[in-house]
């Protein structure tokens, strides 16, 4: 055992770490909503002037809300491993900062999507416009909290992916990095289904039944964040830094 994976964080490394991270990511996500806004009212003028508006556009931005950030994080991983340690900071506290910093990201995420599509919804009314989203996030009666809960456990496994994904490729190398994929950004794509509400033969809320699948989905959904958690952990811990000649 090392003496960097052997000596405990201190709580300012992990904070400052964790803060460094996320508010790079904030700085991104401000221009990635930012565009987001402007084509979905793009997008609204253009599909009112040709034809008839009965569809959420704004739903279709949770795509870019999952991979967008989940790609950022593959590249952070990838590239800030040397730096955090050439100034002197632990592993552990890469690793513990990475998760903070990605979760904190995905409540951002989630409080954004979920109130952009309440203002989309109110935009609709006032014009008389049919509000639904097709894209199986939730029923077209779903509230804010439903809308919330779902997006924001979603953008949660992308993120802490994103980093596992970063982190095995520089770990297992090329080859087995991608090979280990299904495990590493497979999770995705489950919890994407396991939270959808009406995605027809791909949805799994259906298994669960009763009154509250949203709650036994997000249980599980939790679960499977804390496992990819703590396998980024014990991948970050053994994680060395390659030597570099000039």
């Amino acid at each position: 055992m090392s003496i960097d994976t052997a000596r405990l964080p201190s709580r300012s490394s992990v904070r400052g770490t964790a803060t460094w991270l996320l508010w790079m990511n904030l700085y991104l996500a401000a221009w990635a909503w930012g565009m987001a806004i402007v084509v979905v009212t793009g997008a609204l003028v253009v599909i009112n002037q040709v034809g008839e508006v009965n569809n959420s556009v704004m739903a279709f931005a949770r795509q870019g809300a999952i991979w967008f950030p989940f790609s950022v994080l593959i590249a952070i991983t990838a590239a800030y491993l040397p730096v955090h340690i050439a100034a002197g900071l632990t592993r552990r506290s890469l690793a513990l900062g990475s998760l903070l910093a990605a979760g904190g990201l995905a409540l951002v995420y989630g409080v954004v999507f979920a109130l952009l599509l309440v203002v989309e919804r109110a935009v609709f009314d006032a014009f008389g416009w049919q509000w639904r989203i097709v894209e199986g996030l939730s029923p077209d009666s779903a509230d804010v909290a439903t809308l919330f809960v779902s997006s924001t456990l979603l953008f949660l496994v992308a993120y802490v992916s994103g980093l596992l994904v970063g982190m095995s490729y520089q770990r297992l190398g090329g080859w087995w990095g991608t090979l280990a994929l299904p495990l590493t950004a497979g999770p995705i794509l489950l919890v994407s289904a396991l939270l959808a509400q009406d995605a027809g033969p791909f949805s799994t809320s259906v298994w669960f039944g009763g009154d509250q699948p949203l709650l036994v989905g997000s249980a599980v959904t939790l679960l499977i964040a804390g496992l990819m958690a703590v396998a980024f952990d014990r991948l970050t811990r053994g994680a060395s830094v390659p030597n570099r000649t000039s």
